[in-house]
């Protein structure tokens, strides 16, 4: 609790002034929804987010800003609960939405205005699925920035004025080609190849990174320390997310090298792990093992959407994660090991736990 007291200590101040400024109020709700990515609502971390992708792309950060500033903007407009917008509940999927369609498709002046367009999709299917699952106390996770990427990615190959990269080009699996199942970097790195100590930690924080699509070794420590700023337990959930996607890939399931270095094996590892292991379920040793199971099997489900996609040339993205930690979410009832938060209690782990400790004492 100490930790949670000293940040406490430090972000009073920029609260007092956005509840009296609304601009900054307004930009403080932009920073929580960077930073509701990773289920943290600080906007200290959502800053943070933000620097760790300008490291990696000026660019991806420009599409992050637009989108979480029109995802937002939408809910504002259109007159959403206050208290989910200030909470930045309607801009993580608008900043996901704006990267992820910033890098697959190329730059030029038609991207920006489809850009806006997504962000705002993703602020009305997240309300959808809020009305549609919030009764049940199910979260919407990032399903809606997975339903609006497909729909805006899936369309490009009919409009001329926009160009997909080689990213998401149509691409039959090959069953007889042998995997490559040796974690190494791309042939012009100047990483050792093969299966190295170096290799490993950048696949580890490039695992992290890529939540936001940044391949990027520095991002991926910085959002790591972002994390750890508002939750030391969601950081630990974090790293070990990312662990456990890369060594069920690589050591387990022989997943393919390129794959595991970049980290594609472990971001929805680490969004799940994060999520089951203290947001939606009290922290236990039960519940973290739940966690860690919950971020293997997105590891195995990003294969499985993957391949499902491939023909179509379509990413994962967040799927994965998304129907990893629903399978996980929906049981809550019937566990009894298991502690399940109600959507209205969610805060960040250390708080959780502690009022799940009061209340048990009260009782």
């Amino acid at each position: 609790m100490e930790h949670a007291i000293s940040m406490e200590r430090l972000t009073t101040p920029w609260e007092r002034m956005t509840n009296e400024n609304w601009l900054l109020r307004f930009i403080d709700s932009l920073l929580r929804g960077c930073g509701q990515v990773m289920f943290q609502n600080n906007p200290l971390t959502g800053l943070l987010f933000l620097v760790g992708i300008f490291v990696n792309s000026a660019l991806l950060g420009l599409a992050g800003i637009i989108g979480v500033v029109v995802s937002t903007l939408t809910a504002v407009v259109l007159n959403a609960d206050r208290g989910a917008v200030r909470a930045g509940l309607f801009g993580y999927n608008g900043i996901l939405t704006g990267i992820g369609i910033a890098f697959f498709l190329k730059w030029n002046l038609t991207l920006p205005v489809y850009i806006i367009l997504a962000s705002i999709l993703s602020s009305i299917v997240m309300m959808g699925l809020i009305n549609m699952l919030g009764p049940r106390d199910v979260p919407a996770l990032t399903a809606p920035f997975v339903i609006t990427g497909w729909i805006f990615l899936f369309a490009v190959f009919l409009f001329n004025h926009l160009q997909p990269t080689q990213a998401i080009q149509p691409a039959l699996l090959k069953p007889s080609a042998a995997v490559q199942t040796d974690l190494r970097p791309l042939p012009m790195s100047l990483t050792g190849a093969g299966l190295t100590p170096l290799n490993l930690v950048e696949a580890f924080f490039r695992g992290i990174g890529e939540v936001f699509f940044q391949d990027n070794l520095l991002t991926g420590i910085i959002f790591l320390v972002a994390i750890l700023i508002n939750s030391r337990i969601s950081a630990l959930f974090a790293a070990l997310g990312s662990l456990v996607g890369m060594l069920t890939a690589l050591f387990l399931l022989g997943g393919n090298g390129h794959w595991i270095y970049h980290g594609l094996y472990g971001f929805n590892a680490v969004l799940s792990a994060i999520a089951i292991g203290g947001v939606f379920y009290v922290l236990s040793w039960q519940s973290a093992i739940y966690a860690l199971l919950c971020a293997l099997i997105s590891a195995i489900a990003m294969a499985a959407i993957s391949v499902l996609l491939s023909p179509l040339g379509m990413p994962a993205l967040t799927g994965p994660f998304v129907l990893s930690a629903w399978l996980f979410i929906l049981p809550r009832t019937g566990f009894q090991a298991l502690h399940p938060v109600s959507l209205a209690d969610v805060t960040n782990p250390e708080r959780i736990r502690h009022m799940y400790d009061e209340h048990a004492l009260a009782h």
